[in-house]
């Protein structure tokens, strides 16, 4: 990959973690593999069963690094944790809402060398958020300590390790007024400045734009093959796909392309194809 400094942020890749739901051919198999509850015959559930699709995706370079498929039952959080073992040290990793939990941010302290950084509801979330938040401030520092729940989880030995953790916290506010906080380990505030993380953290929608494409560009729903190992290869495929257009797109643009115009993905897509 070219190396040019606007595909980092303060030097450092920027990777976002994030899950898809994909519909998958109504076969017998794929249901018992992947979603057993699906069919019509279960209220409230549609006819196509369904898997969990996690893609670790690099908002800068705009490719995917990592995937993981599971049963539509399985945890983000846990597959994020499978997800952070594929991606090199150094990084700063995004996640949205239904991501924090103080077991995956202590995981991260103790497992990865490098930067996270959460987007957190205001309300029913950590005490610390939730009195951070009635304080009215725009940022600060807080401590994380274990939850009830966590803690129930774990031997006498493992509750003496667990750990107070020191996060930044800052304000978000959404155009309509609700309220949620960036939680983050990027703790100097003269090397990181409060403006420069929220812009950063809206780099996540990236990763949405990827699905997008994989689902309307790349129509992977429409699933050639009808087992379960035919599905795991078509969705890793397309990733696989999808980061040789992206390089493709990249290196043809600094031979050939003009300075005022950019590849389209949709096209390097069909020309590959």
């Amino acid at each position: 990959w070219p190396r040019d400094p606007s595909y980092l942020w303060h030097g450092m890749t920027v990777i976002a973690i994030d899950g898809s739901k994909d519909d998958l051919p109504a076969t017998e198999e794929n249901r018992k593999e992947f979603d057993p509850q699906s069919g019509l015959v279960h209220e409230g559930r549609g006819h196509y069963p369904q898997c969990l699709v996690s893609t670790a995706y690099d908002v800068f370079r705009r490719l995917p690094v990592a995937r993981t498929v599971v049963s539509i039952h399985g945890s983000e959080r846990q597959e994020a944790l499978e997800l952070v073992s594929s991606i090199p040290h150094g990084a700063v990793l995004l996640f949205d809402r239904g991501y924090p939990s103080y077991q995956l941010i202590c995981s991260l302290r103790d497992h990865y060398n490098g930067y996270f950084l959460f987007r957190c509801p205001a309300e029913c979330t950590f005490p610390a958020v939730e009195e951070f938040v009635r304080s009215g401030r725009q940022e600060g520092y807080i401590l994380l300590h274990p939850s009830n729940s966590f803690l129930q989880g774990l031997s006498r030995r493992q509750r003496k390790k667990a750990k107070v953790i020191q996060l930044r916290i800052i304000r978000l506010v959404s155009p309509d007024g609700t309220i949620s906080v960036l939680l983050t380990n990027l703790l100097n505030q003269s090397d990181f400045a409060c403006e420069e993380i929220i812009t950063l953290y809206f780099r996540r929608w990236e990763v949405e734009s990827y699905y997008r494409d994989e689902k309307v560009v790349l129509e992977i729903e429409q699933f050639h093959g009808k087992s379960s190992n035919s599905i795991r290869q078509e969705l890793y495929a397309v990733a696989i796909m999808s980061v040789i257009a992206r390089t493709l797109m990249v290196v043809t643009f600094q031979l050939r392309g003009p300075s005022t115009a950019e590849f389209q993905f949709k096209n390097a897509i069909m020309t590959l194809a």
